[in-house]
């Protein structure tokens, strides 16, 4: 073979594939040893509950350590001390995988102190230097400036700020005094000015998707996805709810919350099961015992189906991909009627939908 078709072919497989074109080295200094050693260090929106990989953990030696990082594109990763993660609250660096260094210092008590040599990471620096003359340690001047700052600098960052803002609105409920008004701002900003930037970034993909889990209030069309049967096929999840009155609950075996909230839908079940109601439960789970024992447990009497490591990311898809569970009550046309995990006001929907059905 010739060499110019060798060359040709190694070009097409680079673009084909789409990997391994950003190494970005990572060096840290451990200013602390309250925290131990032990290091993680993962791609933005990686929940540890549900995805764990041995790639994540980076061990300290005499307080420093290394780490590279081989991204398709420039993202956005977390680093964070292990053991202060378990505690609940923790301390995250934020930096974007590029062809660059960055270095981390991580302390005991304080915000890391992170610094990028990429040319997205310098902007981000700037920004963040003059939020802090601007700002000090006020969160909600943090969030008009953002916005204002990103009107004029728009830059990779700003995607990802976009998709926290779609995240905070798809949580809006867990607030006291939300004002929507100024999250919603970052989707008008979206829309008007950043969504051609980086046009072949997944993070376009991330927000559409988010976005659109937003939009499933009450009224609005409940969306599609494919869901992994007890026999180990996908199908769609609109083939299992087609026609009835539905409950989809989304939940997980560590999820407290998630569990009373089913546990408490179990006698209204067992009363409208017979009446064309019906409940699809999936949990979100690292393996099938954790789910397995749970079940037992709670004594679930509606098939409860596995959602194995975000195989299907149907937590983004439904817009909580940053939470242990959801519920969405769905009447037989496929409209949303409610959000609420409420056993009281669902059966009342329920209830009422079933008896509409049947006039």
């Amino acid at each position: 073979m010739k060499k110019r078709t060798i060359i040709t072919c190694l070009f097409v497989m680079i673009a084909m594939t789409g990997q391994g074109q950003i190494t970005c080295h990572v060096e840290g200094i451990l200013d602390t040893d309250a925290w131990g050693d032990d290091i993680i260090i993962c791609e933005e929106g990686t929940d540890l509950r549900v995805i764990d990989e041995p790639r994540f953990h980076i061990h300290a030696i005499d307080g420093r350590f290394t780490y590279d990082i081989e991204t398709d594109f420039p993202r956005l990763y977390n680093v964070f001390f292990l053991n202060q993660f378990k505690t609940g609250k923790f301390y995250v660096g934020k930096f974007l995988t590029e062809n660059c260094d960055v270095n981390v210092t991580m302390y005991e008590d304080q915000p890391m102190r992170v610094i990028s040599n990429g040319e997205e990471g310098r902007k981000q620096q700037v920004r963040d230097s003059i939020e802090q003359i601007h700002c000090g340690n006020s969160p909600k001047e943090r969030l008009p400036f953002r916005l204002n700052y990103a009107k004029e600098h728009p830059m990779l960052c700003t995607l990802y700020d976009v998709l926290d803002a779609i995240h905070t609105l798809c949580h809006a409920s867990i607030y006291t005094d939300f004002d929507a008004s100024q999250w919603e701002a970052y989707l008008t900003l979206y829309h008007d000015k950043l969504v051609d930037m980086y046009p072949d970034h997944p993070i376009h993909e991330q927000i559409a998707t988010v976005e659109a889990a937003y939009r499933l209030q009450p009224g609005k069309p409940y969306i599609d996805y494919n869901v992994r049967n007890n026999d180990g096929l996908l199908v769609p999840i609109s083939t299992m709810i087609k026609g009835k009155v539905a409950l989809v609950d989304l939940w997980a075996s560590w999820c407290g919350p998630c569990r009373r909230h089913s546990i408490a839908m179990i006698p209204i079940y067992e009363r409208y099961k017979d009446q064309g109601f019906t409940v699809v439960a999936i949990a979100r789970e690292r393996n099938r015992d954790a789910l397995e024992k749970a079940v037992k447990k709670d004594g679930y009497p509606w098939i409860c189906l596995l959602e194995l490591n975000d195989e299907n990311q149907i937590w983004r898809k439904n817009g909580i991909d940053r939470s242990g569970g959801a519920m969405f009550l769905i009447d037989c046309d496929g409209t949303i009627l409610s959000t609420s995990t409420n056993a009281e006001e669902l059966e009342s929907l329920i209830y009422k939908s079933l008896n509409n059905k049947q006039l």
